[in-house]
């Protein structure tokens, strides 16, 4: 007998080895194993048998068990009887691809047979639908009356193989009559259901689902126990649940059915905290938002640049292993090439402020101009000591073309971090102890802390050294660090951090603008401009480069802002600013020695550089003096007199007027005349 085993032609399997004696059922069984024989139906439970495929019988013994079949049960498509429907069934991918696509309220797709079996009821529809538009075929094969087509077509649609075709389709004439009328209008919509998404079959509604997720994301994270507690003590009255924002108060009624509270038992509320968006909200409230970002939220994925000084990226640390002796830690900033992964920039302090970075950035320019590198491409670092120079030195395109600022508290942003860490497990641990964490996974990075018992029940052994000794220890690190194997070992194969750093420079970088570093990270003074020569700085005379600088000073104001970065506590050279306008950069006035018999070459030198000072400020006035001074001469003028006629003009004589005498005395009088 022949049969169609999910959708596969085949034959029961105890023919071979009971009936038909072709083979043991041992060697039946090891044919299965091998894959000579493919299993289309399990026989397993009571009155189901094995099927096995028909088009794979092989060859056993020289006897050809598929051609033997045939002559056993005949030709399978002579024993099959045909449906005339099934010719027209053929398949449609765009009904495939639309259940294939289509996604639940819940976002979840259909599972794969609900896939087949709707495809499969609309292709159907579809090949009844073709019989019925040519009116010759639908008479031939369903009949003239039209009381018996639709009966007709029910009995051809319930007489499918369903083994062959899985569908869902109404076994009564009038309601498969209906969906095709349904189909006809809507196509494959008609298969999805009305209500699906609704929560009238859930016995955890949304509202439950949502109250549930708040009692466990409380401020003091309950346990799924006590979770379950208090959902009992809301439905019953014990206690009332509200919206922190809005002051809702969650309606009681709305957790009823039948006048009954719907109960949930422990492992539900379980099931439902455990579905994975959920955790993800509660990961978030509850677990706050360092964790879930580097546990839960997803992250993007970056690899290195092709040069260095492509990027440098920034942050800042403190060293955990030794302390100074009075117990406080030594803060550190560093500075990483991101390619090379070299620690060019270093920079400590007793204490988090603003110099630690700008010493840390002083620092990484005097080791980049030691190899006469520009500057670098993009500068990486976080806000922390850093925000109050974003509208200066770190804002885009002041000194570095980019600057990429981190978010706070997420380690896995800053590439530093990383590399930190390398350091840290690294040349850190071998040249000190305690290097780790107390909590760290692996046991070899998990340090051991003996506590002294004393009255302050608070204090532990640590590793102690004054702060000139532990930077000098770091900064050995740095050199150590530097010249290890670059971790790249295919790329750069047998050579360390410093040889990439060096030899894969960015080409592209821009050059250094001194003057606009000195700005930014320089050491301040002001100072004024004296003899027409120099300015004062540290207790050191350094001289303009030109005797016309001073014409781009300010009217009668020789005041400047003086900018240096010093350099091994010398100042090589000192850039003038006056209003925030760069003015000149100045270098030391150059000495000799007073006694011409002790000249050396150097002395002759300096000489010559000051006198050629001199000189060129002896032609600057010269100058000036003959285009902008002319000597002039004064004569005055003699004042023209002028005859003007006098008239003599006569005055009337004076009359005489008579007073009389008046005793006038004032308040003031009679006040003192009264006491």
């Amino acid at each position: 007998m022949y049969a169609y085993q999910n959708n596969i032609l085949s034959i029961p399997a105890k023919l071979l080895y009971k009936e038909w004696k072709l083979v043991s059922y041992n060697t039946y069984l090891s044919y299965c194993r091998r894959g000579k024989l493919i299993r289309t139906k399990e026989g397993r439970g009571q009155d189901n048998q094995a099927w096995v495929s028909f088009h794979d019988l092989p060859v056993v013994k020289g006897v050809n068990i598929k051609e033997f079949c045939v002559r056993a049960l005949g030709k399978p498509e002579d024993v099959i009887v045909r449906n005339e429907l099934e010719k027209y069934i053929i398949p449609d991918p765009k009904a495939i691809d639309f259940f294939a696509q289509h996604r639940k309220p819940n976002g979840k797709p259909l599972t794969f047979e609900k896939q087949r079996e709707k495809a499969t009821s609309a292709m159907i529809l579809n090949g009844i639908e073709t019989i019925i538009n040519d009116r010759v075929k639908c008479n031939k094969i369903f009949g003239k009356k039209k009381v018996r087509i639709w009966q007709n077509i029910s009995e051809a649609v319930n007489a499918l193989d369903t083994d062959k075709w899985s569908y869902d389709l109404p076994g009564s004439w009038r309601g498969l009559k209906r969906r095709y009328n349904q189909y006809i209008n809507h196509r494959y919509q008609t298969f999805i259901h009305k209500g699906e998404g609704s929560d009238n079959a859930r016995l955890v509604t949304e509202d439950m689902e949502r109250l549930i997720i708040a009692l466990y994301c409380l401020p003091n994270k309950p346990y799924m126990s006590s979770t379950h507690d208090m959902y009992l003590q809301f439905l019953g009255g014990a206690i009332e649940v509200f919206d922190l924002q809005t002051g809702e108060i969650f309606d009681r009624q709305k957790f009823y059915k039948d006048d009954a509270p719907i109960e949930l038992s422990e492992s539900t509320i379980r099931n439902y905290l455990n579905k994975p968006e959920n955790q993800i909200i509660i990961a978030k409230f509850r677990n706050g938002d360092y964790d879930f970002s580097h546990k839960v939220r997803p992250h993007v994925n970056r690899h290195a640049p092709n040069y260095s000084m492509s990027k440098i990226t920034l942050d800042d640390r403190d060293i955990m292993h030794t302390k100074m002796h009075d117990g406080n830690k030594v803060m550190a900033y560093y500075a990483y090439d991101d390619l090379s992964g070299a620690m060019i920039g270093i920079s400590h302090s007793k204490s988090k402020n603003h110099e630690l970075f700008l010493d840390c950035i002083r620092n990484m320019f005097r080791f980049t101009t030691s190899y006469n590198l520009g500057v670098p491409m993009q500068m990486e670092v976080e806000k922390h000591l850093v925000s109050d120079f974003s509208e200066g030195l770190m804002k885009a395109n002041n000194l570095f073309p980019f600057v990429r600022w981190c978010n706070p508290t997420n380690s896995q942003e800053k590439y530093a971090e990383r590399l930190i860490g390398i350091k840290k497990y690294g040349v850190e641990k071998d040249n000190n102890q305690n290097v780790g964490r107390f909590y760290a996974r692996g046991e070899s990075d998990r340090v051991t802390r003996q506590k002294i018992f004393d009255e302050y029940n608070d204090n532990y052994k640590e590793a102690k050294a004054s702060y000139e000794e532990i930077v000098a220890q770091e900064l050995a690190e740095q050199i150590e660090y530097n010249n290890e194997p670059h971790p790249d070992k295919v790329r750069f194969k047998g050579k360390s951090r410093l040889q990439v750093f060096i030899e894969n420079v960015n080409p592209e970088l821009p050059k250094l603008n001194k003057a606009m570093l000195a700005l930014y990270v320089g050491v301040h003074v002001q100072t004024t401009i004296r003899r027409s020569q120099y300015v004062t700085v540290k207790y050191g005379k350094y001289q303009l480069p030109s005797p016309q600088t001073l014409q781009m000073l300010a009217p009668n104001n020789y005041k400047v802002d003086a900018y240096y970065i010093p350099e091994n506590n010398e100042v090589k050279e000192v850039y003038l600013y006056q209003n925030k306008e760069f003015i000149c950069k100045c270098t030391p006035v150059p000495k000799f020695n007073r006694a011409n018999a002790e000249w050396t070459d150097k002395d002759v030198q300096k000489y010559n550089e000051a006198m050629q000072y001199i000189n060129r400020f002896d032609s600057m006035v010269k100058e000036n003096t003959k285009k902008t001074l002319t000597k002039v001469g004064i004569i005055k003028n003699k004042p023209q007199t002028i005859d003007v006629p006098v008239e003599t003009l006569e005055l009337p004589e004076p009359q005489e007027y008579s007073f009389e005498q008046t005793d006038y005395q004032t308040q003031r009088n009679r006040a003192i005349n009264d006491l």
